[in-house]
């Protein structure tokens, strides 16, 4: 409705504005033939102080008139004698139309004022600036010397003019009305249309935050409101994902604290009742479980810190293979203790460099080779490879049998899962290894994913945004 008030007041202003400017052009071409009298009275008389003589501007309008009527009468003479119709009735002669002071005027000289180059009144109908219209007259020299000042839209005593306006007024608000009930009827069927999906939406809200976050809303169809309701859907399941995987971090928490605990607490009450004899071997046994929960619970601070990106990383250009082989290093008596083989195979033919945390690099390999270490059958043997791809610098860690089968290879960076096979976690471990690594790699702005291994047991591999180095002159 108030754009429609606009658009009223718009089109009246339009409508009337228009009307007035088409009237005051039609005028003006009407006035062309006492413009050229006008031009020629300058020339001669040098000013216009003659025509604020009373009756003079009268007399001019109506000479040119007069001249313009034997113009016509000879033109309609000339046409008659060339047709020779013989028997013609006599042309008869209305009179001009009676001036409201009595004098013969055209209409078109109604609303018309005479100014002088200065713009000072001269003859005609007194006018103001504002409903009026100014054009200048020019000579043949191309020099003003004079002005029009005619009115916009019809005079009062126009009854035509003045109903042809109204009657322009009157079918532009009535289209504007119907526009108006148009719109209306459609407001009403559009917030009928969309009120439904939006209380469903609405109630759809209420529940999720009163905590049924298994809340899903019926798609209806593929339009906005139907990819808002899929986008809530997919809301939803993620939090109840999420809410399902911190449940299940708690339990596992729980869980893995529970069981040394369990044990330490067994042994002491069994120590205590003396089904246990207090010895040096009984205490280092406690000792070991106690380390063994420190372990854990360092990890758990490690994974929190990879679930919440706070990672403190201080970083600085590494060498990649200068790095490896330091690494793998330090490893290598306890794989050679164990019956393995530690090896690496550089495919690269230039030095490889990543912006990374020495520290928390070294810990994501340390954890893999220590997974390695742990689950790798001897004989065997752990390779890593280290290769560019593109933009990235790709470490792979690979080991042989036994591997891993297709279905735990999405869920190895899942905190505390367990691999079914040869490869579980009966040989030791939190189970927060891997997901250590994966929250460090993503710290670093990489990729970390497993595979099968083409030596028949795990591949873990490592992809790292490589590090430019300016070069040296």
């Amino acid at each position: 409705m108030f754009l429609v008030i606009i658009l009223a007041g718009v089109m009246h202003y339009i409508v009337r504005d228009g009307f007035g400017d088409y009237v005051a052009h039609v005028k003006l071409q009407r006035l062309a033939p006492v413009q050229k009298v006008l031009v020629q009275y300058v020339e001669e008389q040098k000013d216009f102080s003659g025509l604020k003589m009373p009756g003079v501007w009268e007399s001019l309008i109506l000479a040119v008139e007069e001249v313009k009527r034997e113009e016509k009468i000879a033109k309609n003479q000339k046409h008659q004698d060339k047709t020779k119709i013989e028997g013609a009735p006599e042309e008869r002669r209305l009179p001009p139309p009676v001036n409201e002071d009595g004098g013969y005027l055209p209409p078109y000289v109604r609303g018309v004022a005479l100014l002088d180059a200065n713009a000072d009144f001269v003859a005609g109908e007194p006018l103001t600036l504002e409903n009026a219209m100014r054009f200048p007259i020019k000579n043949s020299n191309n020099t003003t010397i004079a002005y029009w000042l005619i009115r916009k839209g019809p005079p009062d005593n126009d009854v035509l003019g003045q109903h042809f306006l109204a009657e322009q007024v009157k079918w532009s608000f009535l289209l504007l009305t119907l526009s108006a009930l148009i719109s209306a009827v459609l407001a009403w069927l559009l917030a009928g249309y969309f009120k439904k999906p939006m209380a469903v939406l609405q109630t759809g809200f209420r529940r999720v935050a009163a905590g049924d976050l298994a809340t899903r809303l019926p798609v209806n169809a593929d339009s906005e409101m139907g990819e808002i309701q899929r986008n809530f859907n997919s809301m939803t399941a993620q939090l109840e994902a999420q809410e399902s995987a911190r449940r299940q971090w708690v339990a596992d928490t729980s869980h893995e604290l529970r069981t040394p605990l369990t044990i330490l607490r067994m042994r002491n009450e069994a120590m205590r009742d003396g089904i246990i004899q207090i010895s040096d071997e009984e205490w280092q046994r406690n000792l070991s479980t106690i380390s063994d929960l420190t372990v854990l619970i360092d990890d758990l601070q490690s994974v929190a810190r990879a679930t919440e990106s706070g990672w403190d990383l201080k970083m600085s250009p590494i060498h990649v293979q200068a790095f490896l082989e330091e690494a793998l290093q330090d490893n290598m008596a306890a794989f050679t203790a164990s019956g393995l083989t530690l090896k690496m195979n550089d495919l690269t033919d230039a030095p490889l460099y990543v912006s990374a945390d020495a520290q928390r690099l070294h810990q994501v390999l340390r954890n893999v080779l220590l997974n390695s270490l742990r689950y790798t059958d001897a004989p065997g043997e752990t390779l890593v490879e280290v290769s560019r791809e593109g933009k990235y610098v790709k470490i792979e860690l690979m080991d042989t049998a036994p591997g891993v089968s297709e279905g735990s290879l999405q869920h190895l960076f899942e905190r505390f899962y367990r691999c079914e096979g040869s490869r579980n976690r009966a040989t030791g471990g939190s189970g927060l290894g891997l997901a250590i690594c994966e929250g460090i790699v993503k710290a670093h702005h990489g990729k970390i994913h497993a595979q099968h291994s083409r030596l028949g047991g795990l591949s873990i591999v490592v992809e790292l945004p490589l590090h430019q180095v300016a070069k040296t002159k």
